[in-house]
């Protein structure tokens, strides 16, 4: 099973290899290299990427409310 660590970034989930631990003020935080490396693009591109990663976030919200309301009916109607 291959180890995964939380970005706090995009706030997904990734293997270990594609991590780095990032400083900030709170202290160090694991971040993706894909993250880190759209923060140091243009402004119009971290844009693009933020826009990108909002509705990748947008879509798991969707997925995971769906599956809980489906969860609550199957417990409702099991006998």
């Amino acid at each position: 099973m291959t180890e995964t660590l939380f970005c706090y970034c995009c706030r997904v989930h990734h293997d270990k290899n594609l991590m780095l631990l990032f400083p900030t003020r709170q202290g160090p935080r694991w971040r993706c290299l894909r993250s880190i490396e759209a923060a140091a693009r243009n402004r119009r591109e971290r844009d693009d990427f933020g826009r990108q990663q909002s509705e990748i976030n947008r879509e798991a919200a969707r997925r995971a409310a769906e599956n809980s309301l489906r969860l609550r009916q199957a417990t409702l109607f099991s006998p």
